[in-house]
């Protein structure tokens, strides 16, 4: 095991001996760094031995972390070894639940996104191509709430468990050290998630104009935050994929042009694109 994964072992054993003490630790759920080993059937799932994920981690020219809110499950299980994958024997990257092909496409995309194009939705959509990517890519997921939930989570109770559990979320976060954070919690205008990130870790973090308060930046760090919705959102596939990655490309555009020109600080233009602006949602 290597150093990044011996750290994230740490944090989340210390995060699990603070629930018990607050005895809040019933269907804890680990997660982090997904496991890149074999997958697997067995008992009716669907199961990954851990593999090369530090490496392919730290040597990816462009990482990302995934912050959701919680586990919509009645029963605890290790996230690292997440695949998406039905848990039928013989299954199909076609079939899935919105969650996890919203994942896949974003991942896809938030990692193949560059200044000059991004992938087009076509592309995206077709699970054979973005399912295998995000059984392979440099991902990281994290629940915020490491405590089993429901379908839906009241921004009251998470604002609860990130005060209460926070210092072990910064510690989590903090290690990956992603170049693109995907907090997927925005709700009637409102996204915890990302509120926590900015005044926990990125302390410099600024809306990128023109992209609609999709795209958030740190000039200290040169890091990326979007602004998301949650991957059950009541949404379409495309209208969401579309203004996040025109979004994100626009925003890597201006950061190239500006780096041109002025050395680096990203350009803060006032052009205006009504197309992706966020639009305020009920989660489902």
């Amino acid at each position: 095991m290597g150093k990044l994964k011996q750290m994230e072992q740490q944090i989340l054993d210390e995060w699990r001996r603070f629930a018990e003490r607050r005895n809040d630790v019933e269907e804890f759920s680990e997660d982090g760094l997904l496991w890149r080993g074999e997958i697997y059937f067995a008992d009716g799932a669907w199961h990954r031995k851990e593999g090369d994920e530090e490496e392919r981690w730290l040597n990816a020219p462009r990482r990302l972390l995934i912050l959701t809110k919680d586990l919509n499950d009645t029963e605890a299980w290790n996230i690292r070894q997440e695949t998406g994958r039905q848990n039928k024997a013989v299954f199909s990257y076609q079939h899935g639940v919105p969650f996890i092909k919203n994942l896949r496409m974003w991942s896809y995309g938030l990692l193949q996104t560059t200044a000059d194009a991004a992938p087009d939705f076509q592309t995206a959509r077709n699970m054979e191509i973005t399912g295998p990517f995000f059984e392979t890519a440099p991902i990281a997921h994290v629940n915020c709430k490491k405590q089993c939930g429901g379908s839906s989570i009241s921004n009251a109770l998470l604002s609860s468990y990130l005060n209460t559990y926070s210092e072990f979320l910064k510690q989590q976060i903090a290690l990956y050290d992603a170049d693109v954070l995907l907090c997927c919690g925005c709700a009637k205008d409102t996204n915890l998630i990302l509120d926590f990130v900015r005044s926990q870790y990125l302390t410099d973090l600024q809306v990128v104009p023109s992209t609609g308060e999709w795209i958030y930046y740190s000039p200290s760090t040169g890091k990326w935050v979007i602004n998301s919705y949650h991957p059950s959102a009541r949404i379409g596939y495309e209208e969401n994929y579309e203004g996040m990655m025109h979004a994100f490309r626009l925003a890597l555009a201006n950061q190239t042009k500006d780096s041109d020109q002025k050395g680096g600080t990203l350009c803060m233009t006032t052009e205006t694109k009504g197309n992706i602006k966020m639009n305020s949602i009920q989660e489902k």
